[in-house]
């Protein structure tokens, strides 16, 4: 491992046989590479011509390759078998699987007691980004983390090069560095794997503290520090795999289970969230609604409302054709783009992961994991291999009961209308009516005829007729209520289940939607086909008569009232009174 063995000296200074270091500084402390014809290198011989010349550039200081004198020897019988001893003690600490962080920290308090050093570091590169976090220290001075370019020497050890200072005010080393009166340095970087993972640091209040024979010294614990990393690594690869295994059982039994999309939605999230240390999770079902997809907050975990309304803005940006309220649908050139999982940065340091849900090239879902700033993130190498497979198991559990719903749903709604069908209105009849006597609210029941319809389809065709009855469902579908039940009864017989309405409110009701049907186009090319309904209108609530009401008994009720309609002359309403 190459030595950068350098010292600051003023340029009126030097001597004659010295040899040039790695950088030249003007008097701004400006990094001068070139100038005019002569190109100024590390190792150039210095010559009095050289430093006239740098005289006559302003150069205030420059960095010389040095042979360093070795350090005061402590007794071979004292210093060795310490030495021995703590290599030994590592060794064991490894072998017998102890925590690394425990195992860095004795290592540098070994480290600390056996060399004349006044601060020992231990600095490993974790993080998503990379930075270089103290792991363990020795002495009163606290080294503070760095990000991965603003590490001081960071660059040095990065290319696997160790480095002394025997005077750190003549570089440019932290604030934090002249402010504890630190004056040497001697680094080495722990490689493993072929990779720098981190480094061990000495600092001293003395100047040119470090000898080669420190250097040699610690950069055999850093070998040390190595074993420990990688051993360490082994061990969390092998628990991940664990835990990886473990969470595909897990998230594959939600998605196979008979459970709801929002809860399959929600527990996947949860699982995650949990599996991966974030600190917040939100997670968005696509609804599929006849003529509307919609897109529903299922699950949200600490994210603030600013959060909220950034990833809206961020799905209107990623799937423009679905903001938050729609689902994305397309298949543009961009569409393995747009399918793809992507992170985010958040004002704060916030790192936020999106994951989109997409089965046959159908958005089903969303889940967003945020982390604050966390060096553990790094930790998790298969993290987004994961979540792919997580991903598309659940896009698939999502995408099934759409299928299912689908086809329940061909058993519930009437093809032709889209409006629910008999089975479905025997099935809330009886829903309605138990929590109308429950609660003591009232309940309507409309039935609705198509007056003359035979002769609208003997004289107009069957797919006229078919027209007719689609409007109808429309108009029915515009004019009641959210929590109105229009139904398909059978032929050109409709029906309403009015919740939360009285009698009187379910006359003043029919009479007004009686008149919308009266005053509708129904269009066949030019000519205007003339439809008009008659109503019949029941309830439960109005009397203690009524209130002992059953379905078949409401439903009777409410078809007598619609035969007296008809007889008094069609398109008109008429009500059941007990």
């Amino acid at each position: 491992m190459p030595l950068k063995g350098l010292k600051r000296y003023r340029v009126q200074d030097l001597e004659p046989g010295m040899v040039l270091g790695k950088t030249i500084l003007n008097e701004k402390g400006q990094v001068m590479i070139d100038q005019g014809k002569v190109i100024l290198q590390e190792g150039m011989l210095i010559t009095r011509e050289l430093v006239d010349r740098l005289l006559n550039w302003n150069i205030g200081v420059v960095d010389v390759q040095v042979s360093l004198p070795p350090a005061p020897k402590q007794p071979e019988e004292v210093n060795a078998p310490s030495r021995a001893k703590l290599e030994a003690e590592m060794l064991e600490r490894v072998a017998a699987d102890e925590l690394l962080s425990v195992v860095l920290d004795q290592l540098v308090q070994g480290i600390g007691r056996l060399y004349p050093s006044d601060n020992v570091f231990c600095t490993l590169m974790e993080g998503a980004p990379a930075r270089w976090w103290v792991i363990a220290s020795a002495g009163s001075f606290r080294l503070p983390d760095a990000a991965l370019e603003q590490k001081f020497q960071g660059q040095a050890y990065l290319e696997g090069e160790a480095v002394t200072i025997g005077e750190l005010s003549m570089h440019k080393a932290p604030p934090v560095l002249s402010r504890a009166d630190m004056l040497s340095l001697c680094g080495v970087p722990i490689v493993a794997d072929g990779m720098t993972v981190g480094a061990l640091e000495l600092f001293s209040h003395r100047a040119d503290a470090f000898s080669l024979e420190d250097v040699a010294a610690l950069t055999q614990y850093a070998r040390l520090a190595a074993v420990a990393v990688q051993s360490s690594r082994k061990k969390e690869l092998l628990r991940q795999t664990s835990d990886e295994r473990d969470l595909l059982y897990e998230i594959m039994g939600f998605v196979s289970s008979p459970i709801p999309p929002a809860q399959l939605l929600s527990k996947v999230a949860d699982t995650l969230s949990n599996c991966f240390c974030a600190q917040a999770v939100a997670s968005f079902f696509v609804q599929r609604l006849p003529q509307l997809n919609k897109t529903t907050e299922v699950l949200v975990r600490n994210f603030s409302r600013t959060d909220m309304d950034n990833l809206k803005g961020i799905f209107a940006e990623r799937w423009p054709v679905g903001e938050i309220d729609e689902c994305f649908e397309n298949n543009g050139p961009d569409m393995t783009e747009r399918k793809k999982a992507f992170s985010v940065s958040f004002s704060g340091g916030k790192s936020i992961y999106i994951l989109p849900l997409f089965s046959r090239d159908l958005l089903q879902g969303i889940i967003v994991l945020l982390w604050d700033y966390d060096r553990r993130i790094n930790n998790y190498r298969h993290m987004e291999d994961m979540l792919r497979i997580v991903a598309a198991q659940t896009a698939l559990g999502l995408e099934r009961h759409h299928l299912f719903s689908g086809v329940e749903k061909i058993g519930l709604t009437d093809e032709l209308t889209g409006l629910s069908n008999r089975r479905m209105f025997n099935y809330l009849i009886e829903r309605e009516i138990n929590r109308s006597r429950r609660y003591a609210r009232p309940l309507s029941l409309v039935m609705i005829d198509i007056d003359h319809f035979k002769s609208i389809n003997d004289t107009w065709g069957h797919l006229v007729g078919d027209m007719v009855l689609r409007e109808l469902g429309a108009l029915m579908r515009a004019n009641f209520r959210n929590l109105d039940v229009p139904v398909r009864y059978g032929g050109e017989e409709f029906a309403a289940i009015l919740p939360e309405t009285s009698l009187e409110e379910a006359i003043q009701f029919s009479e007004r939607f009686r008149m919308v049907v009266e005053n509708a186009s129904f269009m066949q090319g030019k000519n205007r086909i003339p439809v008009t309904i008659s109503l019949g209108i029941a309830s439960i609530g109005n009397s203690p008569v009524s209130e002992e009401m059953d379905a078949e008994e409401l439903l009777h009720n409410a078809d007598r009232a619609l035969y007296q309609a008809k007889q008094n002359g069609r398109n008109r309403i008429a009500a059941g009174r007990s």
